[in-house]
């Protein structure tokens, strides 16, 4: 039986910060509709059509493979942030069903990120920054080879400063009411490197800080992704 992995960074942890919201998985039917609620709200500043088809919860947060991460401020537990972590061991990507992956992603272990959603602003930014560690810790600890995100072109600039990879794009992603999305990909075993050369803020905030309010049930993440 799997218990709760070691830290997965080759670096080492110099501080420790506390943040004004916890990150966990989604536990309840009540966590779900907090997670639409935070989801729609994101999706309609900037695809007010998208984000009200999204008012309602999609078949994929409730699947028992798939992982929903929420971000809920410590002070009244508002949520905050949301994603959703979709892996390919029953079946393909949902991104495979719009566009053909190179060869390379082929036989390997993969988790797509969907349905990010923040608060706008500055805090906004900060959660999101918690949430994609919480996403890579996750896939650390359940050996996923790359990490698949897609996102609309200001997204893309956001995933390319993280040292993502373009796949493919634009491609009309019907899951998003045909808006234009690109693919990106991150390696997992190099993600750490990566930050480090490009000295992005994201490799001090992930591998030198120790962040005890992201707070993950391991457990529940090694029986949806089927781990022994």
């Amino acid at each position: 039986m799997l218990t709760a992995p070691e830290r997965p960074y080759a670096t080492r942890a110099v501080r420790e910060e506390r943040l004004p919201f916890r990150v966990r998985l989604a536990a309840a039917p009540q966590d779900v509709e907090r997670a639409v609620e935070i989801r729609a709200s994101a999706y309609a500043r900037h695809l007010p059509h998208v984000g009200e088809a999204l008012r309602n919860a999609e078949k994929e947060d409730f699947r028992p493979d798939v992982l929903l991460l929420i971000a809920e401020r410590k002070l009244d537990r508002r949520p905050i942030g949301s994603m959703r972590l979709e892996p390919n061991f029953s079946g393909p990507l949902r991104v495979e069903g719009e566009t053909t992956l190179p060869a390379r992603f082929r036989n390997k272990r993969l988790v797509e990120t969907t349905r990010l959603g923040v608060d706008n602003g500055i805090a906004g930014t900060l959660v999101m920054a918690a949430l994609v560690k919480a996403a890579f810790e996750i896939c650390s600890a359940a050996g996923i080879d790359y990490g698949i995100a897609v996102g609309r072109r200001s997204v893309g600039e956001i995933f390319r400063s993280m040292c993502f990879d373009v796949v493919d794009g634009p491609v009309r992603m019907s899951y998003s009411q045909r808006t234009l999305f690109w693919v990106f990909a991150i390696p997992t075993l190099e993600w750490e490197g990566r930050l480090r050369e490009r000295d992005h803020f994201y490799f001090d905030f992930m591998a030198r800080t120790e962040h005890p309010d992201i707070d993950i049930d391991y457990a529940r993440v090694f029986e949806a992704f089927a781990m022994p």
